[in-house]
């Protein structure tokens, strides 16, 4: 997982090949004025643009993916996202593999926030439980084909 400020991004672009192009993408669009939807930059990278409903931190079970990483952000508001290791993730609670997702019943063991100002990373060894709040959030998730 990486956590940083999205001012920050460059650091990160020998992370992976598409990195620069997907953070080159989002500095060059206003999010605020894009509606919710799928947006799709090529054939391994897309950007979801969601308005989702936070949740409590008590219902909210880490997820992980195998064939993409996460790139999240939020454009208005903020939240609360948890952490675990999937490492430490044992117990299914459904998946979906054509959708690429795992919920885990384990909790996170850590927290952290999320604004505007900010972005996090997530791989397949990363269980992470987003949107945790009150209030209206939008966010975008970039989603890189591994």
């Amino acid at each position: 997982m990486v956590l940083d400020k999205i001012s920050e991004a460059s650091k990160y672009y020998s992370l992976h090949p598409k990195f620069k192009m997907a953070f080159e993408y989002i500095f060059s669009h206003d999010f605020k004025t894009i509606p919710a939807g799928k947006i799709v930059i090529d054939e391994d990278v897309f950007i979801n643009v969601d308005e989702p409903t936070l949740r409590n931190k008590e219902v909210a079970t880490p997820e992980a993916h195998d064939k993409y990483i996460d790139i999240q952000i939020p454009i208005v508001g903020e939240e609360t996202c948890g952490y675990i290791p999937r490492s430490e993730c044992h117990t299914v609670d459904r998946q979906d593999a054509e959708k690429d997702y795992v919920i885990y019943k384990e909790m996170p063991t850590g927290y952290f926030r999320l604004t505007p100002e900010d972005f996090a990373i997530f791989f397949p060894s990363d269980g992470h439980a987003p949107i945790i709040g009150s209030g209206y959030e939008k966010k975008i998730v970039v989603k890189i084909k591994l």
